[in-house]
């Protein structure tokens, strides 16, 4: 049986997928229009979105209440939840039924909870809460470690023009493949919030926060203000830690 034309409306959790004890996003209103998947893969696709959804809730924080809606569209083309957000529609993530099989649904999913106006920060976070959270083997490194993916990348890095890159520019430094420059984010990202914390990053996080249509990379000088030192200095820092 397939859905022809239909959403399907989920309030509550599927029965196959155990809820996570006292998560405070347990039971936020979802929607999947889906017309070309059948409904036991709608279904799975429910089961690893409320996953996605509690694993990223504990962890990053309930930031975002609903109500989700995923669209899985047929053509070809990345999918996204932050550049929806960045026009008006947070909670709306769109994916690719060629991709049924191993969606970055973590990625999207953090994209959600914690949509950023700097680029580099966005998807750094995004790649990194993917493998940390054990999201499936998916775009950019396909279960391979963060740290390993970027290490040949680290030399032709320039952090401070990635860093300059606002939402919802694509992150595309010049010399850069998109994937190279999402492993060289989430690697930097990881190294960062396994040095120095959580709360040091998310006091960074918090100065570019993502307001609709707006573009704002935030002020370089940021870097100094949170950790002590410079983007240029945490750079080495991250080559030095990777190298190793």
């Amino acid at each position: 049986m397939r859905f022809s034309a239909a959403v399907l409306s989920i309030v509550m959790l599927f029965p196959s997928v155990p809820a996570v004890a006292n998560s405070p996003c347990a039971g936020a209103k979802m929607s999947i229009d889906a017309p070309s998947l059948s409904g036991g893969e709608v279904a799975e696709m429910e089961a690893k979105l409320r996953r996605a959804l509690d694993a990223v809730c504990n962890w990053w924080g309930a930031d975002f209440k609903g109500p989700f809606s995923i669209e899985v569209k047929d053509d070809f083309g990345p999918s996204m939840a932050l550049v929806p957000a960045w026009r008006g529609n947070r909670g709306h993530m769109i994916f690719r039924a060629r991709n049924r099989g191993n969606p970055a649904i973590m990625h999207e999913m953090t994209h959600v909870f914690a949509p950023n106006a700097n680029r580099m920060l966005a998807e750094g976070l995004a790649t990194h809460a993917h493998a940390h959270l054990k999201g499936a083997e998916a775009y950019p490194n396909f279960g391979r470690d963060l740290h390993d993916a970027a290490r040949d990348l680290a030399e032709k890095t320039d952090l401070s023009v990635f860093d300059a890159l606002e939402t919802p520019n694509r992150l595309t430094p010049e010399g850069f493949e998109q994937n190279e420059a999402y492993l060289v984010a989430g690697s930097f990202v990881r190294f960062l919030i396994e040095k120095y914390g959580m709360d040091k990053f998310r006091r960074l996080y918090a100065l570019t926060p993502l307001e609709s249509w707006q573009r704002f990379a935030g002020d370089p000088d940021r870097w100094e203000g949170v950790y002590g030192k410079g983007l240029k200095v945490l750079e080495a820092e991250w080559k030095a830690a990777i190298s190793r």
